[in-house]
């Protein structure tokens, strides 16, 4: 398959509602009016600048007049723009491009076809701070371009290529455009990160915790480019999660596993980064073992960059006191005529520290902002992340 690279050329469709959020009617509004295609008519034009879209008896689609509520025609799958070829409103949220509307499995799927200049326009905005440094912006531009070319068709059997949420790239339409990053998206327009002659993944994410990771060490998958390396400039700052032995248990018990009571968690092993890999949860009937990001998935942890520490409680042990024998609650270690014993209470808790937020593979944006800040270029910002990777602007890319 070809990439077209010069991307301000190229369509890209986006699920908007589908499968479990698919509708049964919604509004359409556009100061110009509209254009109708489908398979068999096209350019079908509509004065009424609103309209009604609602699945009717027959599993059809009806656009209706909202004035006097009569059917002005009726498809089992259409697309609409604008008049003006503008932009339309969509259920209260402004859009670009064509809207195509379809009937599976009894309700309304939705998707946006639009230039992908025009996508990153929305989806730039949505996925960096856009006040930051413009350096920045760019960089994110280009990785948020590549990212969409190298996973079209990521919803194929859906019908469409990306999604509007965080399982794609977050896109709000029109709404969340912002100068800075349009103007990022059109100064780097077509750009896109080669390596080995081939367009990059390009992950990111929002901190590394001053070090950022190799995708083998989070999917197991080894990339050339996809290395852990130091994040210079990026400000860490730590978090921390609290979780009880019971509430551990009933995420084991979530997934089916029983090993009973919870107790201890072990880090097993570390990746060069110091991102726990491997994390043993010990119970008094067995073990469970999470492996690289299912140490931070499990948890809903921010970045598997942590350390744990327990919570105990002080032991209940019997002493010989003045007015007789007593119970006091005492912890750490006593010495006796038979050695040294430890006091170690019940674990009431467990505190996950840690550093990060993300999978902290590829560009790291907090840390993006830090070398942008200190004078690096969004061309040197991304070879810093993406290793051995370069910026093309060629025709096409195999």
């Amino acid at each position: 398959m070809s990439i077209n690279a010069n991307a301000d050329t190229k369509f890209i469709s986006i699920g908007l509602k589908y499968s479990d959020t698919a509708i049964l009617e919604c509004t359409l509004l556009a100061g110009s009016g509209f254009i109708v295609n489908t398979d068999s008519e096209n350019n079908i034009q509509l004065a009424e600048t609103k309209l009604s879209i609602k699945r009717n008896q027959d599993n059809n689609i009806d656009i209706i007049n909202p004035q006097n509520g009569k059917v002005i025609s009726t498809y089992n799958a259409f697309e609409i723009l604008p008049a003006d070829l503008g932009t339309m409103i969509f259920n209260d949220t402004e859009y670009r491009g064509n809207l195509r509307f379809s009937v599976v499995n009894n309700k309304i799927h939705v998707l946006n076809y639009i230039l992908i200049e025009d996508y990153l326009k929305s989806v730039v905005p949505s996925e960096i701070v856009a006040s930051w440094n413009f350096e920045a912006l760019k960089a994110q531009a280009v990785c948020a371009r590549n990212y969409a070319l190298t996973n079209l068709g990521k919803f194929s059997k859906y019908g469409f290529d990306l999604d509007d949420t965080i399982n794609s790239q977050v896109y709000k339409g029109v709404k969340s455009e912002h100068p800075n990053t349009t103007k990022a998206v059109a100064e780097t327009a077509g750009q896109i990160l080669m390596v080995d002659g081939k367009p990059a993944t390009t992950l990111f994410f929002s901190s590394s915790g001053g070090h950022t990771e190799s995708a083998k060490y989070v999917w197991g998958n080894d990339f050339s480019y996809l290395v852990g390396v130091k994040d210079p400039y990026e400000e860490i700052k730590e978090w921390k999660v609290n979780y009880t032995p019971d509430e551990i248990t009933a995420k084991l018990s979530a997934k089916k596993v029983d090993i009973g009571t919870i107790v201890n968690l072990e880090s097993v092993e570390r990746s060069p980064s110091n991102r726990v890999i491997n994390l043993l949860i010990k119970g008094d009937k067995g073990a469970y073992t999470l492996k690289l990001e299912g140490t931070r998935s499990f948890f809903n942890l921010k970045s598997n960059l942590y350390d744990i520490s327990k919570n105990q409680s002080d032991s209940l042990v019997e002493v010989i006191t003045k007015n007789g024998i007593e119970k006091r609650q005492l912890s750490g270690k006593i010495i006796t005529k038979n050695g040294i014993f430890s006091l170690d209470g019940a674990i009431i808790s467990y505190d996950f520290v840690g550093k990060g937020n993300g999978h902290g593979v590829g560009m790291s944006q907090y840390g993006a902002k830090g070398l942008a800040d200190n004078g690096y270029t969004y061309e040197q910002i991304l070879k810093h992340y993406f290793t051995g990777s370069y910026l093309s602007s060629e025709t096409t890319v195999k």
